[in-house]
Parts: C-alpha cells; structure tokens; sequence
C-alpha cells in the first residue's frame, strides 16, 4: 500500500514540534542569534563579491579564456633598477621558452597535427609588395604559437606639463604604456577610446574628465591637440576618474594622462626607475632610456602558480629588486587568509617599489576582504559553537529514548496508515452508493 502524507498532518506535527522545542526562552534566543547571524555571515558575502567586481584589473584571467586556466601576474620593479625596452623584448622570448617547456602548446599547431591537413603558410601578394613602408610599420608583428596565448604590458610612471592655449597644468600624473594597457586596465570612457599600440604615431594620450574640464570646459574634445613641452599630442579619449576614499589615497585624488612610453620618455620626467639619456637623433634630440617598473602578464597557467614562477624568472631579476604578486586568486578565501595570517606585518616594505595607483588600491581592498572575511569566519564559528551548546543542552535535558522515538515514529505511521484505510473504504462506499 502506497502511504500518503496528508500536508495539513505533517504542519501540524512540525508546528507542535517548534512550539515544544522553543517555549524555552533561552533556545529562542539562541534560534534568532543563529539566524542573525547567517543573514549578517550573507550580506557580507555579497559586499565582498560586489567588491571585487568593482576591480576589473585583476579579473583578467577570467575574460581572457575560457578554454583553459589562466594566470595573471603583476611584476613591481624597485627604482635602483635600469629597465629598458629591450629588456621586455628578452622577457617575452623566455616567457614563450618557459611556458613551451611547461608543456603549453599552440592550440592551432596541435588542430593541425590532429586532422594531419598542411599548415598553410601566408604569402605576401604583389598589392601588399607594392603597399607603403608607413603602412607595413603601423602594424604590430603577427604573433604565432604559443605567443598567441599570453599578453603583456608594461609602464613607466612620470610627470609632464600639458598646455592648451592659455591654459596649463604643470607636473601632472603620467603613465607611459607599452604594449596593450588599456586590456588589462578597462577604463570607463566618458568619451572617445583608448590608443592602440599598433598605432603609427605615438602621440596620443588618454586624460581623465577633471583634466578635460581645467583645460577644454568640455569632455567632447576627441582629436583637440594640447602640447607637451611644445610637441603637439592629439585627445584620443577621456576617461572618467575612479572615485572613493580607498581610490583617493591610492593616488586618483589628481589627474592622469596616459600615453605611449615614447612620448613620456620624450617630453615627460621618469620617477619610477634608473634612466639615462640617449640620442635619438642627428640633430641632437635626447630621450629618456629605462625607468619602467610594471610588467603584467596573462598567460596560461596549466598548474597554479606557474605563471607567477614562469614571469619571475622570465625577469631575471634578483628577489631582492621585484616583488612578484599572482592576482589570479588575489581576492579568493585562501589568499585573504594570508592576509589576516600577515596582518601587523603587511605594511612593512622593504623594497623601494614606486607603486602604481592600481596595486595601491588592490592593497586597500585586500585589507578590507581581509576584514570582511574575519568577520564573517566568526560569524560561523559563533553559529557554530550556538549549535554545539543548543544540541548538547537538548540531548542532556532529553526526555525521550531510541526506544520511545521508534515507538512514536510507527505509531505515527499506523495512524496515518489506519486514516488512509478509513477513508479509502469511505470512497468505495460512496462509489457503490
């Protein structure tokens, strides 16, 4: 016989059982604490997640594929160090040789092996013979292999006096990028768009609103041209400035200009890093060499952590001149225990590293997870201890056995049996009727 539950039964036994149970005071309490604190141990969850969505610096790794585990690497240079152009070119090339030997391969070369097709090689055709040297140059040289799969920037960090007519801002924030910074640092464009670093010419900058109004009165002004000591650089787009206590005294209470690190090493003075003046000219024009002090990376990360180890010594630098930091999982619950493990201690830095606003900002956000997190652990601990003390009270005060609980239990079920019985017959009787 297939036993139904009639739903009105079941509340009412449920309904008798809380009544019984908490007509203590004392366990009421306990019950709405518990609650309490789970709602608090929630809200505090999603705080931390809106939070971290809030850093779309550090997210990059999750946009970048979904095909395979990512890695991305922030690398901080100390300003005893004389980094050049060149010094990024030979860390890409070990990068590349470092991830081959880890076992990362070109996803198109494997394709090609599986289905046994010939790789087509491209041609140059007689119209692309005949194009022009300047358009050839605009281009960036084609990645291949596993070059396809990773990504890097780097910058250097200054000060350069913009002027626009009658107006001009003097020792203004600069950022000189290389490579595609504007990926890992999505911007939120009032106007306009980012340069692309495949662009011809290095002239264009990206400022933010406040900038725009000082000097324009407007942020429609994509294409108007200001001059840095004299050269003329073109308005590409305007960026809204990111605001919050946290933000502002990671460095965004003033302006910033973003531009190429050729025009920064140019017309701009370098604060980040050893530089050395070098002629870039027949007739005499110098230009800053060195200075750069951020590299980051996204590239496959196969094990964790080997992008992180694969960067360091792509690098080649000693410990004692970088600080390499992995923010993959920078904001996830193993990491932001870290944190609390090295609270009193984190702050002491014995690098002399010229931080970007951005990692100055992730630092302040990794002590408020870290907060955040501490809480919440003992939000549950508390939950938990409640529970512990709630259900030993209950066992000790108990006034029932094993026995008289599976007494009850099939009583309850002959009942129910014997009132599905009574009016199972009281049906047929009524059918027959």
């Amino acid at each position: 016989m297939k036993l139904k539950f009639d739903p009105k039964t079941i509340k009412d036994w449920i309904t008798g059982y809380l009544k019984k149970h908490f007509c203590n005071k004392k366990r009421i309490i306990t019950f709405v604490v518990v609650i309490a604190l789970l709602i608090v141990n929630a809200i505090l969850g999603a705080a931390m997640n809106g939070i971290v969505k809030d850093l779309p610096e550090f997210l990059l790794a999750d946009r970048w594929s979904e095909d395979q585990p990512m890695a991305q690497v922030g690398i901080y240079i100390t300003e005893n160090q004389h980094i050049v152009e060149e010094d990024l070119k030979r860390f890409e090339y070990m990068l590349e040789k470092k991830l081959s030997e880890a076992g990362v391969t070109d996803p198109d070369e494997d394709q090609v092996q599986m289905t046994n097709v010939p790789k087509i090689i491209d041609t140059l055709g007689i119209d692309e013979m005949n194009s022009s040297g300047e358009e050839e140059s605009a281009k960036l040289p084609e990645r291949t292999g596993i070059q396809k799969l990773f990504c890097v920037t780097a910058c250097a960090q200054g000060l350069v006096t913009v002027s626009f007519e009658n107006r001009t801002m003097d020792n203004v924030n600069a950022i000189g990028v290389i490579g595609d910074f504007f990926l890992f640092h999505p911007m939120d464009f009032v106007s306009g768009a980012p340069f692309s670093p495949g662009d011809l010419m290095k002239d264009s900058i990206v400022i933010d609103e406040e900038m725009a109004w000082q000097l324009f009165g407007s942020t429609d002004i994509i294409g108007q041209m200001v001059t840095i000591e004299g050269v003329p650089h073109y308005i590409s787009g305007v960026v809204k400035r990111d605001t919050g206590r946290i933000k502002k005294s990671a460095g965004l209470d003033k302006s910033y200009v973003y531009m190429s690190y050729e025009c920064l090493s140019r017309y701009g003075n370098i604060l980040s890093g050893i530089t050395k003046s070098k002629e870039i000219s027949e007739d005499g024009t110098t230009a800053l060499e060195g200075g750069i002090n951020c590299i980051e990376v996204v590239c496959p990360n196969p094990v964790k952590g080997l992008g992180a180890l694969a960067s360091k010594e792509s690098l080649g630098i000693d410990d004692e001149y970088v600080a390499v930091i992995d923010n993959t999982d920078r904001f996830s619950f193993f990491s932001l225990l870290s944190v609390i493990r090295s609270y009193g201690t984190r702050s002491m830095w014995n690098k002399a590293i010229y931080y970007p606003y951005w990692e100055n900002i992730a630092r302040g956000y990794e002590d408020i997870l870290a907060t955040i997190l501490l809480v919440r652990i003992l939000c549950l601990l508390a939950v938990v201890v409640l529970t512990v003390i709630s259900v030993i009270n209950a066992y000790r005060n108990k006034t029932w056995t094993v026995r008289s609980v599976i007494k009850t239990l099939a009583d309850k079920k002959y009942d129910l049996e014997a009132e599905y019985k009574l009016k199972k017959e009281a049906e047929q009787a009524k059918g027959q009727a």
